[in-house]
C-alpha cells in the first residue's frame, strides 16, 4: 500500500541540524546539517570471523540461497558475533539446526578429552598430602601490587605456610590472605619500596607458633631483611630478602644474628632471595654451611626471568624428609618455591 506514491514499509529519515565552535573559546560558530545515518556492511559468515560487533543482523529470508548451508558451525560463527542478545537480529525464520549424532566428529572429540584429561603441570601442589608442611617462598615484589593474585593462586591457597620478599608492605597497612593469619614481617616506615619480608600460615598453623623473628640491617640502597618463626619448637623458619645492591659480607652479618634465635640441635629451613648466584662452589654457600651446618636444598635452576639462580632453599633437617619444587608466577620477575616437609 502507498500514500502519495510512497510506501508505507520506508522508515523516514529527517535531517538533523547541529551548531559547534572551531575551537574551544572561540567565536566562529559552524552549522551542519546531515542525514543521521552511519556505513553498514553486508559481508559473509565467513568474513565476519573474528569480528565482535554491538549489533548484528542476519539475513536468513532467502531459503534459495542458503538451502544446505546454515549448519550448526554457521549458526555458531553468526550468532557469537554479536556482543550482546540485544544487539542481534535475525531476518526470516530461525530453524534450528540438526541435533549432533552420536558418531559425529565431535562426539568423538570429546569422548577422547573426557578419557584424556589434561593434567596441569603443577596440579600436584594444590593437594597436599597428610603428614606434610607446604611452605611457599615468593619474592612477590610487591604484596601491595600482587595481593590478589596471591589470594587466587590455589598452590598458595593449599599450602600451610607462605614466606614473600621484597613485600613493599609498610607499617601501617594490613593484607588479608583468606584463612592465613600474618605471623611476622618487617616494619618499614614511610613510603613504600623494595623492602621487606613477611610471613603468613593458615588459621590451624598459628597455635604451633612458638616465637617470632624480625631482624633489618643496613640503609635506603643497601639492606638486608629477615623474619621467621619457630613451629612446635621444632623447627624454625627464616625468611631473608636482600637488596641487589647490598654486599655479601653484609648479608653474612645480618644472617649471623639469626645464631641468637635458635639451637644447634634444631631443625632449620633458612630461605628467600638472597640476590647472589648459588652456582656450585659459591662463597654464600660455604657460609651457611660453616654457620648453621646448612646444605642447599633447592635445585640450581633458574628462579628468575633472566634465568638467574638467586632464590633458594637452605635447611639442616633430621626429623623430616624435605622436597623444593620450582613453581611459576606471571605476577612477578621470581619464580616460587614450593617446599614440602615431611615429617618422619
Amino acid at each position: 500500500m502507498t500514500t502519495n506514491q510512497i510506501s508505507n514499509r520506508w522508515t523516514p529519515i529527517k535531517t538533523m541540524k547541529k551548531s559547534f565552535y572551531t575551537c574551544q573559546g572561540g567565536s566562529v560558530q559552524v552549522a551542519r546539517e546531515q542525514f543521521p545515518l552511519v556505513m553498514a556492511e553486508a559481508i559473509t559468515i565467513h568474513k565476519s570471523q573474528g569480528r565482535s560487533e554491538s549489533k548484528i543482523v542476519i539475513d536468513v529470508r532467502n531459503p534459495s540461497k542458503i538451502k544446505n548451508h546454515m549448519d550448526r558451525q554457521k549458526w555458531y560463527v553468526a550468532l557469537s558475533r554479536a556482543r550482546s542478545l540485544n544487539g542481534l537480529y535475525i531476518l526470516g525464520a530461525f530453524k534450528p539446526p540438526n541435533e549432533i549424532k552420536p558418531d559425529d566428529d565431535v562426539n568423538a572429540e570429546m569422548n577422547r578429552l573426557r578419557q584424556n584429561p589434561l593434567v596441569p603441570k603443577y596440579q600436584f601442589l594444590r593437594v597436599v598430602p597428610e603428614n606434610v608442611i607446604q611452605i611457599v617462598s615468593h619474592n612477590t615484589q610487591s604484596i601491595r601490587k600482587h595481593i590478589t593474585t596471591i589470594v587466587s593462586d590455589q598452590v598458595f591457597s593449599s599450602s600451610h605456610i607462605v614466606t614473600l620478599q621484597e613485600s613493599w608492605a609498610i607499617d601501617n597497612e594490613s593484607y588479608n590472605i583468606p584463612d592465613f593469619e600474618e605471623i611476622s614481617r618487617n616494619r618499614l616506615m614511610g613510603r613504600p619500596r623494595a623492602f621487606g619480608t613477611m610471613n603468613f600460615c593458615k588459621l590451624n598453623i598459628e597455635a604451633r607458633i612458638v616465637d617470632r623473628i624480625e631482624i633489618e640491617k643496613g640503609n635506603s640502597n643497601n639492606h638486608v631483611e629477615i623474619s621467621g618463626f619457630k613451629l612446635d619448637n621444632r623447627l624454625t623458619i627464616i625468611n631473608v630478602y636482600n637488596n641487589p645492591s647490598s654486599s655479601l659480607e653484609l648479608l653474612k652479618e645480618t644472617l649471623l644474628e639469626v645464631k641468637d634465635y635458635i639451637d644447634e640441635s634444631e631443625n632449620i629451613l633458612i630461605l628467600g632471595d638472597f640476590n647472589h648466584e648459588l652456582k656450585l662452589g659459591n662463597q654464600l654457600e660455604s657460609f651457611m654451611l660453616g654457620t648453621f651446618g646448612t646444605s642447599l636444598f633447592s635445585r640450581r635452576e633458574s628462579t628468575t626471568n633472566t634465568r638467574t639462580v638467586i632464590d633458594g632453599v637452605f635447611g639442616r633437617i633430621d626429623d623430616y624428609n624435605v622436597e623444593v619444587f620450582i613453581y611459576e608466577s606471571y605476577a612477578s620477575h621470581h619464580k616460587p618455591l614450593v617446599i614440602r616437609v615431611h615429617e618422619l
